[in-house]
């Protein structure tokens, strides 16, 4: 007998698993990594509303440092750009933090098989401009309602096609998924190794960093 199919749709999710001890990078000014915002500022995935209409604290981090780093540092460029650069205003003061997730995460798969799966394309839920935010961020607000037990969401990242991208949801009563990670430490990206890491992704990529002023 043939399976019975679910209509693709954003109400019929998959899910996946992120294993414990998993470990993921963030880019931001704290130090830990560890902080979920509450910013009302439109991101892909947030601000998304709980039950009782109260802003859910969200965490943006990659599979990777490159990843985290393209995601955040180097988000607005793209690679039809003529000649990108990066303002000094958009790498200092912030960090490359490791974490590590402390329990198995069960994640809204938005990889290949998860988009068809919602029947939603990659072009518009992931490549898709900041003028999209108002449909993905009801995208994921659909995503939330079906799967009320996944922790967040993973896909492969736009910035950077090799690392994914991982947003979770600090929703009350949700038990704790990361701490800073047992090695390393937060690294500056306006000093030093990150400032040099930054170089070396930029110069393949043909993105200017310009230096800020002493």
């Amino acid at each position: 007998m043939a399976a019975t199919l679910k209509k693709r749709s954003p109400d019929s999710p998959i899910l996946t698993t992120l294993s414990a001890g998993t470990p993921l990078w963030r880019v931001s000014r704290d130090d830990t990594g560890l902080a979920f915002s509450s910013s009302a500022r439109q991101n892909r995935f947030s601000p998304v509303l709980d039950a009782v209409g109260a802003m859910v604290p969200a965490w943006y981090g990659a599979t990777s440092e490159p990843g985290a780093i393209f995601e955040s540092v180097f988000h607005d460029i793209r690679p039809s750009h003529a000649a990108p650069r990066v303002m000094p205003n958009q790498y200092i003061d912030r960090v490359l933090a490791p974490v590590v997730t402390v329990r198995d995460l069960s994640l809204v798969d938005l990889t290949t098989s998860g988009l068809h799966a919602i029947g939603v394309s990659r072009a518009r839920l992931i490549e898709s401009t900041s003028r999209m935010y108002d449909w993905t961020n009801g995208v994921a607000v659909r995503l939330r309602a079906a799967a009320p037990t996944a922790d967040g969401c993973v896909w492969v990242s736009r910035a950077h096609d090799t690392s994914l991208s991982v947003v979770l949801y600090a929703d009350p009563g949700r038990a704790s998924m990361l701490d800073v990670a047992p090695t390393g430490g937060p690294t500056p990206l306006d000093v030093g190794s990150g400032l040099a890491l930054l170089r070396a992704l930029a110069i393949p990529a043909k993105i200017i960093i310009v230096a800020a002023t002493p």
